[in-house]
């Protein structure tokens, strides 16, 4: 099990919480379970309602299954934590408290260390289309070819990713030597490139970014363009400087176990045919909210955006090459397969950039 004896009494929690929630329905039914016809299912997300991914990405998604399975599936979305915070959503669906999860495998730390391959720096990583087919695919290669599935516990409907991201500060970073003047947000594969190149790195969900930039507990974000509307950044910081070699983000959907099994077979299907497609739109979705995230900072908060000459880029890049060496030699002495993790990532990676760089 993933769950470890830190989460136990979180877990302990969430599992009363579910049971409350199940005894207060009138038919206490069972995730999944049928009423009147019709599969009842709820989803939680950390992105708020006004997000793309949630007014374009997971709306969207229900609909389809809903119209797929003729009706027989009807989902309830609870956007913005208003079921379960960020750091609660896997253990909270492992756990039954809710049905499906959308979230952030960097939000737990340590729990999916093998995931952590698709947010190491120095990829192509040309786009959110092509970063987030690299995860879904590298997480069907790991499990056929590596034979490891970190989310074992549950079931994966579904991988994708922000693709580049830059760093978001309130002071202006034009060279290697400002980062150290940053206390930065960073998560996941993140972090440790963000200290190698100087910066102080403080681990958040998403959702805490806005405060802690406005009260100034920390003074920069590593980031998508996407957070500047979709999570109102813009409102706190002041320069964004170009650094897409340095950051992508992985998100996962995930389903109870217990909830998946429960299915029929023909709703099984339903899902499954909507994963491969989906992961693609949800791609072009951050992708698109990228572009517009960027422009709405610029025009409407007067952020300047800066680019680092090829010479400072360079420089950047250097210091950053020891990042994968280092992790693939911590990760293996963990016994975990990284070095192969790693080779396949980038075959990906060179596949999908290729594929997908015109977008």
């Amino acid at each position: 099990m993933k769950t470890k004896l830190a989460l136990f009494w979180s877990l302990f929690f969430l599992a009363c919480a579910g049971l409350i929630f199940g005894c207060s329905t009138e038919n206490d039914q069972d995730p999944g379970a049928e009423l009147d016809g019709t599969i009842e299912l709820s989803m939680v997300t950390f992105w708020p309602a006004t997000h793309p991914q949630v007014d374009k990405g997971h709306k969207a998604w229900i609909e389809e299954i809903e119209e797929r399975s003729d009706g027989k599936v009807k989902i309830s979305l609870h956007a913005g934590e208003s079921l379960l915070g960020a750091r609660e959503i896997y253990s909270g669906v492992e756990a039954g408290v809710a049905d499906i999860g959308s979230t952030c495998p960097s939000y737990t730390p340590g729990m999916f260390p093998l995931t952590e391959v698709f947010e190491l720096p120095g990829y192509q990583n040309v786009n959110s289309l092509s970063a987030s087919m690299t995860a879904h695919e590298g997480y069907k290669r790991f499990k056929d070819e590596l034979d490891v599935d970190e989310f074992s516990d549950v079931k994966v409907l579904m991988f994708w990713a922000t693709g580049p991201g830059n760093v978001m500060s309130k002071i202006p970073v034009e060279k290697l030597e400002d980062m150290q003047r940053l206390e930065m947000r960073a998560v996941g594969g993140s972090a440790v490139p963000v200290k190698t190149l100087g910066a102080v790195p403080h681990a958040m969900p998403m959702s805490e970014a806005y405060l802690a930039l406005d009260q100034g507990l920390v003074n920069s974000i590593l980031a998508p363009n996407d957070t500047l509307q979709g999570f109102r950044l813009a409102e706190v910081i002041d320069h964004i400087t170009k650094t897409p070699f340095l950051y992508n983000m992985v998100f996962v959907k995930i389903m109870n176990k217990n909830t998946w099994n429960s299915l029929p077979e023909e709703v099984q299907e339903v899902f499954e045919d909507l994963n491969d497609e989906f992961a693609r739109k949800y791609g072009k979705l951050f992708a698109d909210a990228s572009r517009e995230g960027l422009q709405f900072a610029v025009n409407e908060h007067g952020v300047e955006v800066v680019e680092l000459s090829g010479e400072e880029e360079d420089r950047w890049i250097e210091r950053l090459d020891m990042v994968v060496d280092d992790w693939i030699e911590d990760k293996s002495m963990k016994g975990l397969p990284a070095e192969e993790a790693v080779r396949i990532t980038r075959e990906l990676d060179e596949k999908f950039s290729s594929e997908y760089g015109d977008y």
